[in-house]
């Protein structure tokens, strides 16, 4: 019996989808080694922009941090970065507003500005001056808002002088009225009393 082979036209369509799988599996396998690229630049990246965070943060003057510096990193790399400080309304509170340029290589060219701002609690940044006019606004508009004076109390849960007091017997409330429903006054000097205020008499022995 004779054997049929493959024909020119398969052997060329078999080898168009190896050709195609081919490129398929090698994009994917550049893909992936071109993620992991990116995601150690990344990496990197934040690394050094936290570098550049943590040397603002060891820097306690004032000018200092406007003035800004030079930090190493490694690989033989250098960032520069400098901050700019603004006051908040909060006393002792400020917002600084990081800026550094990163080295992507040895000895390169620095790239982009990166930006980020963060709150900082310093009180030695602030002026004594400042600190008391600030802390001043917040009281009057504490005051405004609440309609009364820390030092005069809140009058408003105050209406009368014997609210929030408790009436002992004889003694009489507001409305005229007694404490506990109304009870009998007590007796003055140790003497027993009569409804109409009369000293009671004791009945004479027979």
């Amino acid at each position: 019996m004779r054997r049929r082979g493959f024909t020119l036209i398969e052997v060329l369509v078999s080898l168009a989808i190896f050709a195609l799988a081919a490129v398929s599996l090698g994009a994917a396998y550049s893909n992936v080694i071109l993620g992991r690229i990116s995601l150690q630049q990344d990496e990197q990246r934040l690394d050094d922009i936290a570098r550049c965070r943590a040397a603002l943060m060891e820097t306690p003057g004032f000018d200092d941090v406007e003035t800004g510096g030079e930090i190493h990193l490694p690989g033989d790399r250098t960032a520069k970065w400098k901050g700019k400080i603004e006051a908040t309304a909060v006393s002792d509170l400020f917002a600084v507003q990081l800026t550094c340029e990163i080295q992507a290589v040895k000895d390169g060219d620095y790239g982009d500005e990166i930006n980020e701002t963060r709150m900082l609690l310093r009180p030695t940044w602030s002026i004594p001056s400042d600190r008391q006019k600030i802390r001043d606004d917040a009281r009057q508009r504490l005051e405004k808002e609440r309609g009364y004076k820390e030092a005069d109390g809140n009058s408003a849960f105050i209406s009368s002088p014997t609210r929030g007091k408790k009436l002992v017997p004889g003694q009489t409330g507001a409305n005229g009225k007694g404490g506990k429903g109304g009870a009998t006054p007590t007796p003055q000097n140790g003497k027993n009393t009569q409804p109409g205020g009369q000293p009671a008499t004791r009945p004479a022995k027979r």
